[in-house]
């Protein structure tokens, strides 16, 4: 009885674990690779280190080893540094997403604030290359805002800084490690389960299974009205920030820059929470690639979407300065194409409204 008591345990735990795995949508091995993060180690001196200044803001990213082989865990540091009265968001991405073409395990964040008042922004993420070769790391985008009583009112607008790109080479695992012998079984398992019988240990795995799937069927619903919810409130977050934007006027020649660098912010902000898209560190080509495959998004949307962003990049990178009529035009785009998309309100209320409830306005 006294070996049959383990085995028992070790049964209703991976029914546990299996059950788990299923609620949140992931194999039992990648849950239990994401319950592992673990502080990162420093990063050494040949780190491959790209360094970026925009105004009072200093971002470093360093990528090691720089020389890795397709078997080495690759770890990449984000760090920012901005004095007090500056904020900045950096959108980091989370354990389980994609960063480019590497998965992210693990990431480990940490904000302090220095003797000055200022503070330092410090990520770093543990990368799964997907294959060896020639590989990159892609600019990063984030948002800083210069809130410093010194600074002129019209420079205190919202301002998108991307980072530099990172190219390196990663090599195919050497013939030795590749063709490695295993290590050997540590030794025989007793076959015999004891005095409960593999017919009772499965009824008991069996309601567990019945249990387990009652609380996935609870998760995903939950999970579908959180989804929902989130994407109307993507609309009406969008509205507000668009409406306060009009509010403001069309931009004169030197608020221009900041100006478009808000609006094309919002919109950005708005399709990602309203079709889930986690890519804060693309370009606006790669973003607008990324966008534009999502199925609901019509050919005219399409255009539509490609032709707003072009403009705003044109007045942000290519000093282009539009007058009066074609700013507030492009913000009359901008919510056209929200109002367009929006999570039309039958859809809102079937998935996420309880049964019972009762019906629309």
């Amino acid at each position: 009885m006294s070996s049959t008591l383990p085995r028992l345990a070790a049964v209703c735990a991976l029914g546990f674990a299996t059950t788990l795995a299923a609620a949140t949508g992931c194999h039992p091995d990648e849950a239990t690779e994401a319950a592992q993060t673990a502080a990162s180690p420093a990063p050494p001196r040949d780190a491959i280190t790209r360094t970026t200044e925009v105004g009072p803001v200093k971002a470093a990213i360093k990528l090691w080893p720089a020389k890795p082989t397709i078997l080495d865990p690759i770890y990449l540091r984000i760090e920012i540094d901005a004095p007090s009265g500056v904020t900045v968001d950096p959108q980091f991405q989370q354990t389980g997403e994609h960063l480019g073409r590497f998965h992210v395990p693990a990431e480990v964040h940490d904000t302090a604030r220095k003797p000055d008042g200022g503070l330092h922004y410090e990520q770093t993420y543990t990368l799964d290359a997907m294959a060896s070769g020639r590989q990159r790391i892609p600019p990063l985008r984030f948002v800083m805002v210069d809130g410093r009583a010194a600074t002129p009112a019209d420079a205190r607008k919202p301002q998108e800084i991307l980072t530099e790109e990172i190219p390196f080479e990663i090599a195919a695992a050497a013939g030795d490690a590749a063709n490695a012998q295993l290590h050997p079984a540590l030794g025989e398992i007793d076959p015999d389960v004891g005095g409960i019988s593999w017919l009772t240990l499965l009824g008991i795995v069996s309601g567990l299974a019945v249990l387990g799937s009652g609380t996935v069927l609870a998760v995903r619903a939950l999970l579908a009205r959180h989804r929902v919810a989130l994407q109307r409130s993507a609309y009406d977050e969008a509205v507000t920030q668009l409406r306060a934007l009009e509010d403001q006027g069309a931009p004169d020649a030197a608020a221009a820059d900041a100006w478009f660098v808000a609006l094309s912010a919002i919109v950005r902000r708005y399709l990602e929470q309203r079709y889930d898209i986690r890519a804060p560190e693309l370009t606006t080509e790669e973003f607008l690639q990324v966008a534009t495959m999502r199925p609901e998004l019509t050919g005219e949307h399409r255009a539509l979407l490609s032709s707003f962003l072009e403009r705003c990049d044109r007045v942000k990178f290519a000093g282009y300065r539009p007058d009066s009529d074609e700013s507030l035009a492009t913000l009359k785009a901008a919510r056209g194409f929200v109002e367009d998309t929006r999570l039309r309100e039958p859809i809102a209320v079937a998935v996420a409204r309880p049964a019972g409830h009762g019906k629309a306005a």
